[in-house]
């Protein structure tokens, strides 16, 4: 238990020092390089550092990255379907229109649908 504990404690104080040098203005990469650097240098998970500091700095700017990716997806998701949902009130507004004898080419003027998909809409 008491291992492990100390084992947390110093992975604690490694991503403390990930995040104090992003704090200061270092880029992502270089906060964990110099974080290693610093755990090295203070005795802070020398043997795994030693041995895997290539992998910690592989995995974690993959993390974080992937992270900023899940993002970017739920932003680009989210406009998605704004435009369809701007797609879906154009048709609805172009097949009340056409319901109440308004001229095609007006429905598109207006709704700036194609006149394939407004034939389509006034023939259902």
């Amino acid at each position: 238990m008491v291992k492990r504990c100390k084992t947390l404690a110093a992975y604690s104080a490694f991503v403390g020092k990930v995040q104090e040098y992003e704090r200061d203005g270092s880029e992502r990469e270089d906060a964990i390089k110099k974080a290693i650097k610093y755990c090295l240098e203070h005795d802070i998970l020398t043997n795994f550092l030693q041995r895997n500091g290539t992998e910690v700095i592989n995995m974690l700017l993959t993390e974080w990255n992937l992270e900023e990716a899940k993002q970017v997806w739920f932003e680009e998701g989210r406009e998605e379907g704004r435009e369809e949902g701007r797609e879906e009130g154009r048709e609805t507004i172009a097949r009340n229109a056409l319901a109440k004898g308004v001229s095609i080419e007006v429905v598109q003027e207006i709704t700036g649908l194609d006149m394939e998909t407004l034939k389509g809409l006034a023939s259902k």
